[in-house]
């Protein structure tokens, strides 16, 4: 209780303190999204992102070296999903691991009922919940900051997962409040990752990124992408998803689209 107190407290003095000018210069030149947001939510964001990189580390891989431009670029991104709800800060994530750009992994995966394949492969992301840290391609975290309406964002796809593992499980269902909101939740969910699924299945274009076809965890991730990426178009095709992330987030992207949909 006493830990939990000083660390609100602290917090709460990270959140006041002046904003570096040269963090915000960073941002505001690579974060498009950021220019688009109200002056509250500005303000919000920024405050939240003082809170996050006092609490986690950075380590670069590969060579990759650490700068401000690295950190606050990762960091403007990963807090928008906690705007305008109670936050921990992703209580599980304690490193950032950064590459210059993709990266290879060894992979073992089932092709068959008794089959498995093993090769490497090439990621821009990652993050488990037993891993205690999440890694990025920094090439994809520029790319994806940069266009905020392609629905693509390596950072808002493993910080995703972060908030799913809220519920000490990777199940695609963050932490909600009541069984209400949870029995709502998993109806439209369970229904949404069926249709993405048939739609893979069949080849029908879709879109939701079919990688989220793979298993709810991956559904939740990519339908988070498409939530802040391609919110008009998401509300079209998927309104009840798009609700019910709208209801999770408690905010609508809608607002600061850049989104170019008719």
């Amino acid at each position: 209780m006493i830990l939990t107190i000083w660390r609100q407290r602290r917090r709460h003095r990270l959140r006041a303190r002046p904003f570096p000018e040269k963090w915000l210069t960073l941002i505001q030149r690579n974060v498009v999204i950021f220019r688009r947001l109200s002056a509250g939510d500005r303000a919000e964001l920024l405050g939240h992102i003082q809170v996050f990189l006092a609490e986690k580390r950075f380590e670069g891989c590969g060579g990759f070296a650490i700068t401000d431009e690295v950190r606050v670029t990762i960091a403007a991104q990963a807090c928008l999903l906690l705007l305008h709800r109670k936050t921990d800060y992703f209580p599980q994530l304690l490193t950032i691991l950064v590459y210059p750009s993709s990266y290879a992994v060894e992979e073992r995966r089932q092709v068959g009922e008794h089959v498995w394949e093993e090769g490497t492969v090439s990621r821009l992301g990652e993050t488990g919940r037993r891993m205690g840290s999440l890694v990025l391609s920094w090439g994809a975290v520029k790319h994806g900051a940069a266009d905020p309406s392609d629905g693509k964002n390596v950072v808002l796809h493993e910080f995703a997962h972060q908030l799913d593992f809220e519920n000490d499980a990777v199940d695609g269902v963050p932490q909600l409040a009541t069984r209400e909101q949870q029995s709502a939740w998993t109806a439209v969910m369970r229904s949404e990752f069926a249709s993405l699924r048939a739609a893979d299945e069949s080849g029908v274009p879709t879109l939701l990124n079919t990688y989220g076809a793979t298993d709810p965890a991956e559904f939740f991730a990519v339908s988070v992408e498409a939530f802040f990426e391609q919110p008009r178009a998401l509300r079209a095709h998927h309104p009840k998803l798009y609700a019910e992330l709208r209801t999770y987030f408690q905010q609508d992207p809608m607002e600061f689209s850049a989104e170019s949909f008719s």
